[in-house]
């Protein structure tokens, strides 16, 4: 019988047939435990800085919207403030 298919429920029996490597628990070396945590903390650490540059272009975009509202806001106040100086 070839172990390296998907575990198989047997007929007569509710335990589940692993493999081998499964069935004795599997342990992970200390050097595999590292690697692991090494990986999820970058794959951690890429997702924040991709949040951050959202955050920050986000922000930006805010930014220049406001400054842009304000240049609007002063302008109108300009043009009346001229119009009423001339009449």
């Amino acid at each position: 019988m070839n172990d390296t298919l998907a575990p198989v429920r047997s007929l007569g029996s509710d335990r589940l047939l692993l493999p081998a490597s499964v069935a004795d628990g599997a342990h992970l070396t200390l050097a595999d435990r590292f690697e692991l945590r090494v990986g999820v903390w970058l794959l951690l650490r890429s997702a924040r800085r991709r949040d951050s540059a959202r955050d920050h272009t986000d922000r930006a975009r805010r930014l220049v919207n406001t400054r842009s509202l304000a240049d609007r806001h002063h302008d109108a106040l300009r043009a009346h403030a001229l119009n009423s100086v001339r009449t």
